[in-house]
């Protein structure tokens, strides 16, 4: 049994993989080897919270093709072991935009032996992570003297806020209304929360690392509501999350 290379997914290894318009056609392919003698080593993943289906094309011993389907949930991995695996297809739904990696070490067999010894442990098998910490790149803070609407936090283009933190301090009494909403910040709303403060104080609140994400997608906002013109600080962490993340 002899090492015969590296294998990464559609040849840079991750990959944004956009749909087609009919999600029972694959959206990318990927051809690994077409030597049913070199059996595959790796890991796929999919980088995205949107649920996708990958289909994996394996040897069989008379040398056809044999397909199995499965789905792969957000930030999940298929581990794959000693498999001759030929080629993969990556399905994603209609309108969506994944990231997508893939990997792996290549293992040519040289007789059949080995090829029976390889046989005995090959295995396919789920990774379902803990959600990954990004980089805390973003810091954002907003002090608010009236009452009013205020966007704390406008993400970059094409990208979705995700937040770990955010902090509220004021000076007197107020009420602050919490919300995401869509990129116009008069629709969409999602309220995280409505926070009275009956005098001066501070309240703090700490997300998972899955991040409190907004679920009107890209682009969308972080806004505020103040009721009164007490002085009020707000002070968010978090980050600006790529489809790939």
């Amino acid at each position: 049994m002899q090492f015969y290379g590296f294998y990464n997914a559609f040849g840079g290894g991750t990959e944004v993989i956009t749909a087609g318009s009919n999600e029972n056609v694959p959206s990318a392919t990927d051809t690994i080897s077409q030597n049913k003698d070199i059996l595959f080593n790796g890991q796929f993943s999919n980088l995205s919270r949107v649920l996708i289906h990958i289909g994996f094309y394996a040897f069989r011993q008379d040398g056809s093709t044999v397909l199995h389907k499965h789905d792969i949930r957000a930030y999940e991995s298929i581990n794959v072991h000693n498999v001759p695996l030929r080629s993969i297809e990556v399905f994603v739904p209609v309108g969506k935009t994944v990231g997508f990696h893939g990997m792996g070490c290549l293992t040519r067999i040289e007789n059949e032996d080995e090829f029976a010894v390889a046989m005995t442990k090959t295995g396919l098998d789920e990774a379902l992570n803990k959600s990954p910490d990004f980089e805390l790149d973003q810091y954002k803070s907003s002090t608010i003297t009236t009452a009013t609407d205020t966007t704390l936090w406008t993400p970059a283009s094409s990208s979705c806020i995700g937040v770990y933190k955010i902090n509220m301090a004021v000076d007197g009494a107020q009420t602050v209304k919490l919300k995401f909403t869509d990129s116009t910040g008069s629709s969409g709303d999602a309220v995280i929360g409505l926070y009275r403060f009956g005098s001066e104080g501070t309240y703090t609140m700490d997300f998972d690392t899955a991040l409190l994400r907004n679920p009107n997608g890209n682009d969308g906002l972080l806004v505020a509501t103040t009721t009164t013109t007490a002085s009020t600080e707000i002070d968010c962490i978090g980050h600006d999350i790529l489809v790939s993340q």
